[in-house]
């Protein structure tokens, strides 16, 4: 069985997500967060798999390193600053990648942290 295994999972490669940064909703949406370099705020984004998330086929495949990418441009209801966000998703929504300008991406453990207090 180990050797059958062996052969038929050989061409996977585990997961590049980073974890923490997702958070599930249902079976369509997930949740990001990004955090404000200007004012500290920290802001929940919620996306639509089915319609918001790109997928990456034919000639654009070899663009980035997710096989989903979403564009999104975000801003906080304190200082009212554009965050510019490039993120880049495995094929479980997981983050692989990210790009944020005026701002970063957090975790949700560290998003979580900011209700605490």
């Amino acid at each position: 069985m180990d050797f059958l295994s062996k052969l038929f999972m050989s061409g996977r490669s585990k997961s590049k997500g980073k974890p923490g940064y997702v958070k599930r909703d249902g079976s369509h949406g997930i949740w990001i967060y990004l955090q404000c370099d200007r004012c500290g705020e920290k802001i929940p984004v919620r996306l639509r798999t089915t319609s918001e998330l790109q997928k990456r086929e034919g000639p654009d495949a070899e663009l980035g390193p997710g096989q989903y990418f979403v564009q999104k441009t975000v801003v906080g209801s304190k200082c009212y600053q554009r965050i510019e966000a490039s993120v880049d998703f495995d094929a479980k929504y997981d983050v692989v990648d990210s790009q944020v300008v005026n701002g970063k991406l957090i975790t949700y453990g560290e998003y979580k942290n900011n209700d605490e207090q």
